[in-house]
């Protein structure tokens, strides 16, 4: 017999969990237990659940408070005969739809880490949206990812898988079948699988690059875009580690008509190394360094890198970003540089894609309003023309100035992944908020519906 809790989703004094069980008899009762923390089963609430229920909502909780989660089958005397692990949890408003939610004290996927984090979004071909997030805790194994769908437009969302090993992975379709691009957990191998099920089973993984480790570097990547251009996927991923003092920039790319799952099908180009004698580049700074490429076509129909900058410490400390040329006719030849632009939202993980409908670039990215470079709980929506000019939309997430009793140290809204919808954008963010370990240390991965984001009169649910 075995009862897994496969999902958390706290919003304000509720509740929802989901589970599975496996080899349960008919005739044994299922129940949910709660407590708050510090407090034994004995001094629990309990109530009944059908045996083909999957679904649970908790309502009337005290919001700030930490609570125990269990699930558990009875025999006919009330005694526990299995049960699931107990899972932590505390409510509060969230933004968005819940996900996903892992409390940072929470062990149950601790092998991997103990924060939700890298989420991904894509929409199939039958509507369905299919979400992911890896598992993060510094110095962990971070090699979990557990996949979502909803078929609904993000309105609920319900477990469907868990891929292992994978990490920092991005979801793609491509001729009608779904990717994952990853690595093996935080500089670990590069890695591809395909789910020919809509997500719910995946393929043996492809190494594409061997891997490192945070000793002496590795592939590094973060689930930037996968773009298909003259006959060719591109994706940025880098080569380094933070122990080394940064990343080199580079790309892997594979013809579209290729076996995605034959390692022979990826050119990876030579990985250039950052120069801090570039036109443009900043003055000293702590470990300045250029991560989380973006693939984008130029309005010229050249093909770009666009690189998250670490500038914190230099001068300036803010507002830049790394332009790299690639060389679409020779896929193995190394990146260029190009430029360094004016970019909000440098210091965090960002996803640039073309509209075709406003013919403009399209951003999201993590505005920082205080002199703390690392602010991470203000989302921007930003738009270009050209990929050099970038101007301000609206801040579509501000937690600076809207009164939030958390401050910037313990919100976060980062990592977003999305995606154009018709007339909106639908995203992913890593989001901490209601107790997170702090801003980086996410517990929430949240979905988020932008309406009519080429007008933006009307932000966000």
């Amino acid at each position: 017999m075995e009862l897994n809790i496969t999902r958390l989703a706290p919003n304000n004094r509720r509740l929802q969990v989901d589970w599975m069980k496996s080899g349960i008899p008919s005739g044994v009762s299922l129940a949910i237990q709660y407590t708050t923390s510090g407090k034994d089963w004995d001094d629990c609430v309990s109530f009944s659940v059908e045996h083909d229920q999957k679904r649970a909502m908790i309502s009337n909780l005290e919001n700030g408070l930490d609570y125990r989660l269990r699930l558990v089958a009875l025999d006919d005397q009330e005694q526990v005969l299995v049960e699931s692990a107990t899972r932590l949890f505390r409510t509060g408003f969230v933004p968005g739809v819940a996900v996903n939610y892992i409390h940072p004290e929470d062990y149950t996927y601790n092998f991997s880490g103990r924060s939700p984090a890298s989420p991904s979004i894509v929409k199939l071909p039958t509507g369905k949206l299919i979400a992911s997030h890896d598992v993060f805790w510094g110095n962990h194994g971070q090699n979990l990812t557990l996949v979502f769908q909803s078929s609904d437009e993000g309105n609920t969302w319900e477990f469907l898988s868990e891929i292992s090993p994978c990490f920092w992975g991005k979801l793609f379709l491509h001729r009608s079948a779904l990717y994952m691009l990853s690595t093996s957990t935080e500089y670990g191998a590069l890695l591809i699988r395909r789910s020919d099920d809509q997500g719910r089973t995946w393929s043996e993984p492809t190494e594409i690059l061997p891997a490192g480790d945070r000793k002496s570097g590795g592939p590094h990547k973060a689930p930037v875009p996968v773009l298909e251009y003259q006959g060719r996927l591109f994706s940025a991923v880098e080569l380094g580690s933070w122990s080394l003092g940064g990343h080199d920039a580079g790309v892997v790319s594979a013809p579209v008509d290729a076996d995605l799952l034959d390692p022979k099908s990826w050119t990876v180009t030579p990985f250039l190394p950052y120069d801090p004698t570039w036109p443009g580049a900043i003055r000293n700074g702590e470990n300045p360094s250029m991560l989380e490429g973006n693939v984008v076509v130029t309005p010229n129909g050249k093909l770009v890198n666009i690189l998250r900058y670490h500038t914190r410490g230099g001068q300036p400390d803010y507002g830049k970003a790394i332009m790299l040329d690639i060389d679409t006719d020779r896929p193995a030849a190394p990146l260029k540089f190009r430029q360094v632009i004016d970019f909000e939202g440098n210091m965090s993980k960002f996803t640039i894609l073309y509209d075709e409908q406003s013919k403009k670039y399209w951003s999201l990215v993590n505005r920082v309003t205080t002199e703390n470079v690392n602010q991470r709980n203000v989302l921007t929506l930003v738009s270009s023309t050209n990929l050099v000019n970038w101007n301000i939309e609206a801040d579509i997430l501000n937690y600076e100035d809207n009164g939030w009793p958390e401050d910037l140290t313990k919100v976060g809204f980062q990592y977003v992944d999305w995606l154009i919808d018709h007339d909106d954008i639908l995203f992913l963010s890593r989001t901490a908020i209601n107790g997170a370990w702090n801003f980086h240390n996410a517990n929430h991965i949240t979905f988020h519906r932008i309406e009519n984001f080429r007008s933006i009169s009307n932000v966000l649910d």
